[in-house]
């Protein structure tokens, strides 16, 4: 009698075994219609962008995006700036005659334009607009002194920073007070700082006493002596000379940090006080002011002995 044969009993599979490969899924899942169309836009837009580009109209010929240099907009000069001042920008600067606003650095180039110009102070801010449009904002750089060199006098700000001596005629000079007793040479170009704290400390000084320069008759502010190449700004000490033959002593300049020095504000008063008793400066006299006390006055020749 022939034997059976036992049935075969195949184990049913398990979900992670009927699941697809990794190929499969990724397979199927690009071809997915909303992946496809995606895929095929961005394929089909970069190897078309350079035609399509070409199709477009170019649009930095046209009139509303395109202005001249000398178009640019900036604040109106005071009268010691002169006049072809954006001439001048744009000959420093190196600036294009003919300006596009589609241009994605033009606010750079021209900010940096007028930054390079000692007129100007940082900071230097430019706005552009279309239809084309160029706005630059800063603050003017303005003379407070002249500071007297072998050859002449050099206008410097209130900062000390050096200002183009060939926009003041001669007319110009008697405007402003002049420092003297200075041996030193600027040590950067103009738009620099002098780089000798007595020229700022003078011109922190002008700044004080340009209202009243004229009508009390001042003639100069004088600097002390240099005595060592690192003197502190707190230890100048200066005297302003006037026309009348007095010399005023003033001390030290302001921003100073010494506890016993008087503020500018109380020196311009004690000045005031003594004009209404005295009129005027005139006589040969020191003058001090820079007391706790009141002005001390004594003849020049007792006070030079």
């Amino acid at each position: 009698m022939a034997r059976k044969k036992k049935a075969t009993v195949r184990k049913p599979k398990t979900a992670a075994a009927m699941q697809p490969s990794f190929f499969v899924r990724s397979i199927r899942a690009t071809i997915r219609p909303g992946v496809l169309l995606p895929v095929a836009l961005l394929g089909a837009g970069i190897v078309l962008h350079p035609a399509l580009l070409r199709l477009l109209p170019d649009l930095s010929q046209r009139d509303e995006y395109e202005l001249q240099a000398t178009e640019i907009e900036f604040p109106p000069p005071p009268r010691w700036i002169p006049e072809n001042l954006l001439d001048q920008v744009i000959e420093r600067g190196k600036l294009p005659s003919e300006l596009s606003v589609l241009d994605e650095s033009l606010a750079e180039q021209v900010g940096l334009a007028f930054e390079q110009h000692p007129w100007v102070t940082k900071p230097v801010k430019v706005r552009v607009s279309v239809p084309a449009r160029v706005e630059v904002s800063f603050e003017y750089r303005k003379p407070v002194a002249m500071v007297e060199v072998s050859d002449g006098y050099y206008p410097v700000d209130d900062q000390g920073v050096l200002l183009p001596p060939r926009d003041f005629p001669p007319s110009e000079l008697t405007r402003y007070p002049k420092i003297v007793g200075l041996r030193t040479t600027p040590l950067g170009g103009v738009g620099s700082t002098w780089g000798d704290a007595r020229v700022i400390g003078a011109a922190q000084i002008a700044v004080i006493l340009l209202p009243y320069w004229t009508d009390w008759r001042l003639e100069n502010i004088e600097v002390p002596p240099r005595v060592e190449a690192k003197q502190k700004y707190e230890d100048l000490e200066f005297v302003i000379n006037t026309h009348g033959g007095s010399k005023i002593i003033w001390g030290r300049p302001p921003g100073h940090q010494h506890p016993l020095e008087i503020t500018a504000d109380q020196k311009i008063g004690k000045l005031k006080t003594y004009l209404s008793a005295c009129e005027n400066f005139d006589g040969n006299w020191e003058i001090n002011i820079n007391t706790l006390m009141e002005v001390r006055r004594t003849p020049l020749s007792k006070a030079d002995g």
